[in-house]
């Protein structure tokens, strides 16, 4: 009998990648492999199946959501029409379940073969695999892999990685900390390969063009197959400004120049969500030093928390809606730090969210941000997107997401500078909002929200 049922004629990395998968030294792989190289049928049908016939064993697949997991790969046909699942042998099948609440094979020797969804962090616990794989890495919370993590080592197992760059993923930027790191660890492996390896220029020329056409770019192109890190989503408002200011050093060690007063800017959000933005503004430029975005605490315990930093404060800038009475105690936020001794506060006067947006385009690129305290809010910015429509092929404003917060926060910088200074000195005049009680309903709110 061969296993697995429908061997490949493996190309030169993918023997590379199973030697390596083999290999008891070596206890993560990362696969960074462009589209239509191979890399899932590979590390399942040549690594994955064979161990679960040569060792008794549970090993667990995991993707973003079950819903991506049934679909992308449980009930995924090759190129050749041959189901993926099916490289597992029916001959050494004892029973298996097909439903997308349950992705199970257990062999005849009683190895078990499982795909489960990382937002199920207790199905990833329970399942005590010794080997887990995570494919579509980017899209994958990191917290997924500290659950596994210690059953792993207890268990002598391994984790697998698998993917393609995307840097405006959740978790984008440690895919490609981790292919930096894995180079210099020999018990570690990470593939690198793009589609130049395996597809004629003719055909990728032929591959781009359709990206083309049905994105408007070549962005997603790039990403995909070519393997760019760089690439932030066709859609992302500041994507493309970030990756520049990497190259340039404006986004670097920019720490906090003691000499100067420190702003902040805040979104305040709702049922606690909020974000901090603590920034300088220095011959006419804009210097960010500091970040903090919350979903656990309120005012109550952010207003300790910002009090405790070395910073002494010029102002405070609250979006607009800071001056609506809460529908908790009834009391204005506003008026809440004051009575709590943060008395230079104001809010921010009204203004469309486009307004914002094109400021922070217009500015971004000459802003200085110290990377080590704001790798949050780099990593949010990125992912910061334009609402697609399908019906109309037109982008239709900002997507509100969990980016939203610290974009907001973001924009009510330039905001802040475009309503109180004037010719470089600091004007400030209370924001006409202030001088009345305000009635509004929350769906009028400027702030957005993210449950």
């Amino acid at each position: 009998m061969q296993v697995p049922e429908h061997g490949l004629p493996l190309r030169d990395y993918q023997t590379d990648i199973v030697v390596n998968y083999n290999n008891p030294f070596i206890d993560q792989l990362l696969l960074v492999i462009g589209r239509r190289g191979g890399k899932t049928t590979t590390v399942f049908s040549e690594c994955i199946v064979p161990d679960l016939v040569k060792e008794v064993q549970t090993i667990v697949a995991v993707y973003p959501t079950a819903k991506m997991g049934f679909k992308n790969f449980w009930s995924n046909i090759e190129n050749d029409g041959f189901k993926t699942i099916e490289h597992i042998p029916k001959s050494l099948i004892a029973r298996q379940s097909n439903s997308e609440d349950d992705m199970r094979i257990e062999l005849i020797n009683g190895s078990v073969f499982m795909v489960v969804g990382a937002t199920n962090v207790e199905a990833l616990r329970g399942a005590n695999g010794k080997k887990y794989w995570f494919d579509e890495f980017a899209d994958i919370p990191i917290e997924a892999v500290n659950v596994v993590a210690p059953i792993i080592e207890a268990n002598g197992g391994k984790m697998i990685f698998t993917g393609t760059p995307k840097i405006d993923g959740i978790n984008g930027e440690t895919m490609r900390r981790m292919h930096v790191g894995f180079k210099k660890d020999k018990t570690k492996y990470t593939c690198y390969v793009d589609a130049t390896h395996y597809m004629t220029k003719e055909q990728l020329e032929k591959s781009r063009q359709g990206y083309i056409l049905r994105n408007g770019n070549d962005f997603k192109f790039k990403q995909e197959m070519l393997l760019d890190w760089g690439q932030s989503s066709s859609g992302s408002y500041y994507g493309h400004i970030l990756a520049k200011k990497k190259e340039d050093g404006t986004i670097g060690e920019h720490p906090w120049m003691q000499a100067y007063p420190v702003y902040t800017s805040w979104d305040l959000g709702r049922a606690d969500n909020m974000a901090v933005i603590f920034w300088q503004y220095i011959d006419d430029n804009v210097r960010i030093i500091d970040s903090y975005e919350t979903s656990e605490v309120g005012l109550n315990s952010m207003i300790p928390f910002i009090k405790s930093k070395p910073y002494v404060y010029g102002w405070h800038f609250l979006s607009w809606d800071a001056v609506v009475h809460s529908t908790n105690d009834n009391v204005r936020r506003i008026d809440y730090m004051r009575q709590n001794g943060i008395f230079n506060a104001s809010a921010l006067r009204k203004e469309g969210v486009s307004i914002g947006i094109d400021r922070v385009i217009n500015n971004l690129s000459k802003a200085l941000i110290n990377e080590p305290t704001c790798t949050e809010l780099i990593r949010k910015l990125n992912l910061y997107t334009r609402k697609f429509n399908p019906l109309t092929g037109d982008f239709v404003g900002a997507e509100h997401n969990s980016a939203s917060h610290f974009a907001d926060a973001t924009r009510y910088i330039w905001t802040a500078i475009a309503q109180n200074w004037l010719e470089g000195k600091f004007i400030m005049e209370p924001s006409p909002q202030e001088t009345a009680p305000l009635e509004v309903s929350t769906e009028d709110l400027e702030t957005t929200y993210y449950f």
